[in-house]
């Protein structure tokens, strides 16, 4: 099973659609969904999502959406979403003041984010992720999944930077803060992950391709 994490158009976040140049990259993006052959499209329940996935969608290829895949919140505990600075700014506070990220999961009890709503927030769209993956067949075992149904389905997310970060460096096994820093999301940039094997064999995901968004560089 191949799945395309697919980042929406430029954003007019204020109405929660995109802009014209927003629009301008969906329809360049397109031929590019095109050739991915997708079988199955999800979509966060957002607007520049679902804007962005409507310039791909095959004819008569339903729109599944989910919750789950709509952006990340982030902000202190106490105040409001989004209170607070997002996780890219917070990650220049650990590459100014840090030797080292904190390795796997232990960055959800740093000082520098336990007490943002963000923590929370990517543990339930984890579970809720491994669920999806689990109904489609791949069981999550360690650090890797078992594989109960193989299937060769292409399927694409139509999300957000911040969710594409959190469930793509879970996939991977990649500590949180290192995938903030060093793996950008471009506008409709797509990230491909492979999750390859036959029943019962026990499998890691594989990134065949992370931000590729030649389809605005090469018009």
């Amino acid at each position: 099973m191949n799945i395309f994490f697919i980042r929406h158009g430029d954003p007019d976040y204020d109405n929660d659609c995109l802009t014209e140049k927003g629009r301008d990259e969906g329809a360049l993006l397109a031929p590019r969904a095109e050739r991915l052959d997708i079988d199955l499209f999800y979509s966060s329940p957002q607007g520049r999502a679902k804007e962005t996935a409507s310039f791909c969608m095959k004819k008569d290829t339903p729109l599944t959406i989910h919750n789950w895949l709509r952006e990340l919140e982030w902000g202190d505990l106490k105040g409001n979403a989004y209170s607070t600075a997002g996780p890219w700014v917070k990650t220049d506070n650990f590459l100014k003041n840090y030797h080292s990220y904190p390795e796997g999961d232990s960055w959800m009890t740093h000082p520098e984010i336990v007490n943002d709503r963000l923590v929370g927030d990517v543990k339930n769209r984890i579970e809720q992720f491994e669920t999806f993956l689990e109904e489609m067949g791949y069981k999550r075992e360690g650090q890797g999944y078992l594989v109960q149904t193989p299937s060769d389905k292409n399927i694409a997310f139509f999300c957000h930077g911040g969710i594409t970060t959190a469930l793509v460096s879970h996939m991977l096994n990649i500590p949180f803060w290192t995938y903030v820093a060093h793996f950008p999301m471009a506008m409709t940039g797509i990230t491909k992950i492979a999750l390859d094997g036959v029943k019962d064999e026990f499998i890691t995901a594989k990134a065949d391709f992370i931000n590729d968004y030649h389809h605005l560089k090469d018009n």
